[in-house]
């Protein structure tokens, strides 16, 4: 009988062994599964939100590309940067010897081109060609010089006295433009670079539209 209690105890024990043995082993429950999925939705809608504007500085507008107002403005220091020819006579090459330093001569050159030594500054262009020819585009262009401040200025600095090896030029105005920017109604791209005149820091700054 004592046997017979022990056999049936030890059944039972054994089965609800085997039964907690089984519900452990299960592997996913209907939790697992839904926060899973809320995971992985959650992840998808952050990749489907943000990913598009990691391209976005490589995005080209309509009638002007970023490419073209970064290569004007690079264009625009190399050309007015201050370099070792110092005689005004013209050179095949033109080496700016200090990146970002403007030649006050080239400078006034560019714009002011109705200058009385305007041509005559060595300068590796000519003052009275115009802006879309000068650096290859179709677009229209502004070229302004200002205060590091301005953030959206539509004039340069006016009113600059430049001293030049020719002289001092008063009253000049820092900005050349192909057409008048008040008027624009199409996607501009914008490029800045910093610069130096006369010992003072300006900023550079191109419109393309």
């Amino acid at each position: 009988m004592s046997g017979e209690r022990l056999r049936r105890v030890s059944a039972a024990g054994g089965s609800r062994r085997a039964g907690r043995s089984r519900r452990n082993d299960r592997g996913q429950t209907q939790i697992d599964f839904a926060v899973g999925a809320g995971v992985f939705l959650v992840t998808l809608a952050f990749v489907i939100a943000f990913v598009p504007t990691l391209f976005e500085p490589f995005a080209v507008a309509d009638t002007a590309s970023p490419l073209v107002s970064d290569r004007i403005a690079d264009g625009t220091v190399d050309l007015l940067g201050a370099s070792t020819n110092v005689s005004g006579e013209a050179t095949a090459v033109h080496a700016p010897t200090r990146p970002g330093v403007l030649s006050p001569a080239c400078t006034v050159a560019f714009f002011a081109p109705d200058a009385p030594f305007a041509n005559d500054t060595g300068c590796p262009f000519d003052a009275d060609t115009d802006l879309a020819v000068l650096f290859g585009t179709d677009d229209d262009v502004q070229i302004v010089v200002h205060d590091l401040n301005e953030t959206a200025p539509t004039e340069g600095a006016d009113g600059l006295d430049v001293e030049t090896r020719a002289g001092t030029v008063e009253n000049v105005s820092l900005h050349r433009s192909t057409a008048d920017p008040r008027f624009v109604v199409d996607d501009v791209t914008v490029s800045r670079r910093i610069v130096s005149l006369n010992g003072a820091q300006y900023r550079l700054t191109v419109r393309v539209w």
